[in-house]
């Protein structure tokens, strides 16, 4: 028995765990987000619990923050991972295609206080505009043991979870909109975000025909393509978001501010 309890890893000290939150740790990360958002006056929602609709089993997103202006509404759904410059994420990109340059928003047509249907609406705008860089493909990228190059998908499951969380503000949107009242949205946006740490996010831009354009860089955003539909059973509607938004630490703060300030992304999520 002895033989056995020495076998054991040593117990973990305040060093031990300091430094994994240093390093690791992803909770202040996502308070910082949370905070920046709050902050511009987002209603805003850390470490919930949600029904995945693929799984039906209980996940927890990071954040959930939205905002409404008039009859209209945004709403994000934000998942923060923590990289190294050592393991950072390569995005590689291609001039984003006309069948691409869309996104969706949700819609009812009903007046205040009176319930009904919705639709959503696909809107061509510059949020999304042809011709522009947009990911096809993210991986992480690193030396292993031997010191070549090898790449893995970590990230994946974080992106995943952030598509995970927006079903289910699809959902309430659809609820909300089929029985609007008085101050209510008749318009909203389910915008998915992924927020990375700084320099570690790089792109591979790409040529229509495949070639590289010219050696990878280091940017603060960029757009990938998902085309990721939403089967509404109940409201026999299917809503598509078309693109996944990924952020720097630092610069996710452009985006707030430019929801938050009521003016700039609104025109070109909502104007048709």
């Amino acid at each position: 028995m002895g033989q056995r309890e020495s076998q054991l890893p040593a117990p973990l000290t305040a060093e031990d765990l300091g430094a994994y939150i240093s390093s690791q740790d992803d909770f202040a990360f996502e308070r910082e987000v949370y905070h920046k958002a709050n902050g511009l006056g987002f209603s805003t929602d850390h470490a919930g619990l949600y029904e995945d609709p693929v799984t039906n089993k209980a996940r927890q997103y990071d954040i959930r923050a939205s905002k409404t202006v008039n009859d209209q509404r945004i709403c994000l759904t934000i998942e923060c991972k923590g990289l190294s410059a050592s393991y950072p994420l390569l995005v590689s990109c291609v001039p984003r295609s006309l069948a691409e340059s869309f996104h969706e928003v949700l819609y009812t047509d009903t007046v205040q206080g009176v319930g009904g249907s919705y639709t959503r609406v696909a809107l061509k705008k510059r949020l999304h505009r042809a011709g522009d860089p947009v990911g096809k493909s993210m991986r992480q990228v690193r030396r292993d043991h031997r010191g070549e190059l090898t790449s893995g998908d970590e990230v994946f499951d974080k992106w995943m979870q952030a598509l995970a969380s927006a079903a289910d503000l699809i959902r309430d949107a659809a609820d909300q909109l089929s029985a609007p009242a008085s101050g209510k949205p008749r318009y909203v946006a389910v915008l998915p975000v992924l927020v990375v740490s700084d320099e570690t996010l790089w792109v591979a831009d790409y040529a229509s025909n495949g070639r590289l354009q010219r050696a990878p860089f280091t940017v603060s955003d960029i757009t990938f393509y998902l085309g990721r539909k939403y089967e509404l059973p109940r409201e026999r509607l299917t809503f598509t978001i078309s693109h996944l938004h990924v952020y720097t630490r630092s610069n996710v703060h452009t985006l707030f501010e430019q929801i938050a300030g009521g003016g700039g992304i609104w025109p070109e999520l909502f104007d048709s």
